[in-house]
């Protein structure tokens, strides 16, 4: 369902602000130590709706070039607001994957609270419903020494998602199965090369213990990709293979599941329409995220509906979130509010917002 509002007195707002990890989080990408973010604020007759464009140096994406794109879009369709015009999420051709998320995610949080209803209420639903989503919370790279230590401060749940890709995959791995009474996904991030990788980091946990492997080859082998599920007993999820329904279309010959991710695909009309078109095809759908702070990813949870694995732990991850409200608990990922996303401004967090006017 795309937001269409009615509104002659609406205020748009940007931010700028870099969302800090507690420790340094590592992937095959690389070591930061937090993540550049764009938020909308959208406020209209006592509602605020609330958006995020959050962009790690991975994506061709940046800061400031969000922000412009936001502020430029709002500029020029501003005068027509006044007017009375009615407001919709432009298309993908007219924003950036980012910034056309955030807005819609504002948008929609907006709208669902002037009615009194959820953004998952505002969502169609796939179907069939999918009864109980799997939560997990991520271990980054990491020295074996810290393990324990990085594993203790995160919320407990059935599934660990670890991060390879490095020197010391085989060394973590043999920790984890001595040390964790968990199930795990592994994550490459594109950091293998050769199939024979992956098979060792299964054998090693044993295939029982392996929920899913993650986009362990670069997102353009799609042979290597194949040439895995022939020799391993554990669905491949595609991560950057998959950008949009395009790709999406292909995955089947290479992947048994896709993880879906709104920094990249552009808003969450554009996700629910992947996750109903991967079900369709028989792929397994996966919910991510790109750290972002509760806000984001309480967005993402409106979908959980449509998906096995939810990977939203961004919150979790963070120094310094600027909202609250996302729950894990007993391994089910909840909102506190019942109106819009369910989440909540933190007390105390300064987001430097300037108005963006006509």
């Amino acid at each position: 369902m795309r937001p269409v509002l009615h509104l002659r007195s609406m205020q748009f707002s940007l931010a700028k602000y870099r969302l800090r990890f507690i420790h340094p989080f590592g992937t095959a990408h690389g070591l930061r130590d937090g993540t550049d973010t764009v938020f909308v604020q959208i406020t209209d007759e006592g509602h605020t709706g609330y958006g995020e464009a959050t962009l790690p140096p991975y994506l061709p994406y940046y800061q400031d070039s969000v922000y412009a794109d936001l502020a430029r879009y709002w500029k020029l369709s501003g005068a027509e607001l006044k007017q009375g015009a009615m407001l919709s999420v432009p298309s993908a051709a007219q924003l950036l994957p980012p910034a056309r998320a955030a807005l819609q995610m504002a948008l929609m949080d907006l709208n669902a609270k002037r009615i009194g209803w959820s953004v998952e209420s505002l969502l169609r639903t796939c179907g069939p419903i999918v009864e109980k989503s799997q939560a997990m919370v991520t271990l980054g790279h990491t020295d074996v020494a810290s393990i324990d230590q990085k594993i203790s401060e995160l919320p407990v749940t059935e599934v660990l998602k670890v991060k390879l890709g490095a020197a010391n995959d085989r060394a973590v791995l043999e920790h984890l199965r001595l040390a964790v009474d968990r199930r795990f996904f592994l994550d490459a991030n594109q950091g293998w090369t050769d199939v024979a990788e992956a098979v060792t980091a299964v054998e090693v946990l044993g295939a029982e213990r392996v929920v899913g492997l993650e986009q362990p080859f670069a997102m353009d082998r799609w042979d290597l990709h194949q040439a895995l599920r022939k020799v391993v007993d554990v669905p491949v999820y595609a991560d950057e293979s998959v950008q949009g329904l395009e790709e999406l279309e292909r995955a089947v010959e290479a992947f048994d599941g896709v993880n879906l991710k709104l920094m990249k695909c552009g808003g969450l009309d554009v996700a629910l329409a992947m996750a109903e078109r991967a079900r369709a095809l028989g792929l397994r759908v996966m919910l991510g995220s790109m750290s972002e702070s509760s806000l984001g990813c309480g967005a993402m949870l409106a979908l959980r509906n449509c998906a096995e694995l939810l990977d939203l732990d961004g919150p979790w991850l963070l120094a310094n979130d600027p909202f609250q409200g996302l729950r894990l608990e007993a391994g089910r990922m909840a909102v506190d509010g019942p109106v819009g996303i369910g989440v909540q401004r933190r007390p105390g967090t300064v987001l430097d917002f300037t108005h963006i006017g006509a």
